[in-house]
């Protein structure tokens, strides 16, 4: 049987037709999913965004809510930061701490406020530790103590409040006003009272900060000096403003127009049913229960004067008595008891008071006095039942954690810095003379006369072996023996103001002769004056000033090299050729943004300028000035704060140091490790460098450059 060829039915075609159909539905039906998917995932996003921005926008509100609540509260916001240790072997500091300016118990030791750190004591006045920046503290320069739940606060000269616990530091920073100094802390019940030049009179319970304000009219207590509390009246001192006295609420101001001798405040105590107030210029007294009534009678005088000191810096209570200090550690003592009113008796307390003390004040301690200064603490022997005045006649008063500082300078404020031939180092201060410390760091001699006084410049003399120092009161050049002499106006310089020396160097030309070589050619000094520049050739003196082109008279720093002598004035740079003045660099004619050339030296053959508020430049082999302001910013460069080696230019400035690699040409900023960030002076040599500040020495050893520490930036 034959087979019928096989059809196609329409049911396969259908069939393949659907197939295909649904296929395409598929894809399509995938390809929406997926732009859905995708369309779900940038709303997801959008609402992510979205919400993410009104939480930021609420959390803002919400914040500004709070600093509007805090501030209508009198809520003072703050920063707080833990100090750790800085931890640098190659670092170590060089401080005098015998100016005490507070003493406090805490623990079982003794601690001083000093202006070089804070200075831990045993109860017998043995020193146990000193603490400085590398330890944790903000800055050294420490003002006044108290202690309060448990910890030790101490007030600082720039940086705020810091606290201690025995083992770290933490610091206190109020962001809504400048940073000032903190005069007065005084401990009361549960809050610390915190007394602040630019910052208000300020109470602290642990945890938040409040300003207190006087009166209805909520007025601001500023430049707060001194603070006291008895009962439950408080007393704030102040610089120029009088004083403020509150209780319960109340608040009354007391001025010159109230019977003080001075608005200047520098204590108060109750004694005898009186309040005595030490202004700088007297001591007055009123009695206690009238002093805040609302009115006086017309034409009466509230305080009434009990002795006129013109110097009077302190006041304390001594048994029964009243005893007054004066700034150079003179003391006076009075029974109150009998003449509240101001005409009690006034006697001179007897006791050997050290060479030079200043800056005095009496302290409160565990119900003892101590008598603070420059020259360390005096503590005074403890009183049973004083009752006389005349047993006041002479005072023990016995030295306390006095030792030795071998290795600090005489003054923490260092203004100027060098080492001579025989690598000793000589460190001027512009109040207390001159220290000479020998390469181990052991000092030497201190020299102080009316001469070697305010110290402007040190500059080595290779003639002598010996040292240039530039003062106020004219040049004193010392020989290797440290005996010196003085030259002046009488001498033939243009004035007795020196700001600084240098010495330029005889040159032989090849044409010369041997008999010509032989002759011993004298070297040019060179000395910057308040009139000008005064050159020593030919055994003579003669001037260069604006006559003979000089941008200014006022001349304050110079770098000789080679033969030729840079200064810098207030004018601008001048370069010297010859004794003749080549050519002047100002804000007219170059680069220079400020005239004002503070410092000038040279590092790796090339010569650098540093300006008070421009920052460095650098003079190129064109002939051109290169300014820095880019790469450090507009640096105020402090007068003899400019040194340099074959590596490296060291730049002293307000706001640390400034240390330029001359090779890479990058910079880097050096603060945390210095005791100040005020740099006044730099020197050093191959294996270390030397700064000076306002609170002490740094030495750096040079390894210290190879790895620097992470905290310091290069660049801006």
């Amino acid at each position: 049987m034959k087979r019928r060829p096989t059809k196609s039915t329409p049911f396969k075609h259908t069939r393949r037709a659907a197939l295909a159909r649904a296929t395409r539905s598929l894809k399509a039906a995938l390809s929406s999913k997926r732009q859905l998917l995708a369309g779900l995932s940038c709303l997801a996003l959008m609402v992510i965004v979205f919400g993410a921005w009104r939480v930021r926008e609420s959390a803002r509100r919400q914040l500004d809510e709070d600093r509007k609540n805090l501030g209508s509260q009198g809520e003072i916001p703050f920063e707080k930061k833990i100090r750790a240790p800085l931890r640098r072997g190659e670092v170590t500091f060089r401080q005098s701490t015998a100016t005490v300016r507070a003493v406090a118990r805490f623990g079982d030791s003794y601690f001083a406020a000093t202006g070089g750190g804070l200075l831990e004591m045993s109860a017998e006045g043995n020193p146990l530790r000193h603490y400085t920046v590398l330890e944790g503290l903000p800055e050294s320069d420490l003002t006044c103590l108290a202690v309060f739940k448990s910890k030790l606060y101490a007030g600082t000269r720039t940086k705020g409040l810091v606290a201690f616990d025995g083992e770290r530091f933490e610091s206190y920073r109020w962001t809504d006003r400048d940073a000032q100094a903190v005069n007065a802390l005084v401990e009361d019940g549960g809050r610390l009272l915190v007394g602040t030049f630019a910052g208000g009179l300020i109470e602290f319970d642990g945890v938040r900060f409040r300003e207190l304000k006087a009166g209805a009219e909520k007025q601001r207590v500023l430049q707060v000096t001194f603070v006291a509390k008895y009962g439950t009246r408080l007393y704030a001192g102040t610089f120029s403003d009088g004083l403020w006295v509150e209780e319960a609420g109340r608040w009354r101001h007391f001025t010159l127009a109230d019977g003080l001798q001075s608005n200047r405040i520098v204590g108060v105590v109750e004694q005898g049913g009186a309040v005595f107030v030490a202004s700088d210029f007297a001591l007055t007294t009123t009695p206690r229960d009238g002093l805040l009534r609302e009115s006086t009678q017309a034409g009466q005088t509230l305080f009434h004067s009990v002795a006129t000191w013109p110097s009077l810096s302190g006041v304390a209570r001594y048994g029964d008595n009243v005893l007054a200090c004066l700034d150079d550690g003179e003391l006076f003592a009075f029974s109150p008891a009998s003449k509240p009113s101001g005409q009690a008796r006034v006697s001179e307390v007897a006791w050997e008071r050290p060479f030079g003390f200043a800056e005095c004040r009496l302290a409160v301690v565990e119900d003892e006095v101590w008598l603070l200064g420059n020259r360390g603490i005096r503590r005074a022997a403890r009183r049973e039942g004083a009752h006389a005045e005349a047993s006041l006649s002479r005072l023990s008063l016995r030295s306390f954690g006095e030792a030795e500082q071998t290795q600090a300078p005489s003054s923490n404020a260092v203004s100027a810095l060098a080492l001579d031939a025989g690598g000793r180092l000589w460190a001027g201060s512009f109040r207390d003379g001159l220290d000479v410390f020998a390469p181990d760091g052991k000092r030497l001699a201190h020299v102080e006369s009316e001469a070697a006084r305010e110290i402007n410049a040190l500059v080595p003399d290779a003639d002598s072996s010996g040292m240039l120092v530039a003062t106020t009161q004219g040049l004193l050049r010392f020989n290797q023996a440290l005996r010196a002499e003085q030259l002046t106006t009488a001498d033939g310089l243009l004035s007795n103001s020196v700001s600084h020396a240098a010495i330029l160097r005889a040159t032989r030309s090849n044409t010369d002769t041997n008999e010509a070589k032989n002759d011993a050619r004298p070297n040019t000094l060179l000395l910057a004056t308040s009139r000008g520049l005064s050159l020593f050739e030919h055994g003579r003196w003669r001037g260069l000033t604006t006559v003979q082109g000089l941008p200014s008279n006022s001349v304050y720093a110079l770098f000789a090299s080679e033969r030729t002598v840079y200064a810098g004035t207030l004018g601008g740079l001048a370069e010297v050729e010859a004794g003749r003045v080549v050519r002047v660099f100002k804000d007219s004619n170059s680069s220079l943004t400020h005239n004002w050339v503070t410092g000038i030296s040279g590092a790796g053959g090339r010569i650098f300028a540093g300006t008070y508020g421009g920052g460095v430049f650098e003079l190129m082999p064109s002939g051109e000035l290169h300014d820095f302001s880019t790469e450090i910013g507009k640096q105020f460069v402090n007068p003899n704060a400019m040194w340099g080696d074959g590596e490296r230019l060291y730049v002293g400035t307000l706001d640390g140091a400034w240390v330029l690699d001359v090779r890479s040409r990058k910079w880097t900023h050096l603060k945390d490790e210095l005791p100040s960030a005020v740099v006044l002076s730099i020197t050093g040599d191959a294996r270390h460098t030397y700064f000076g500040t306002t609170s002490g020495l740094a030495r750096i050893e040079t390894t210290f450059w190879n790895n620097p520490p992470k905290d310091v930036s290069n660049g801006r």
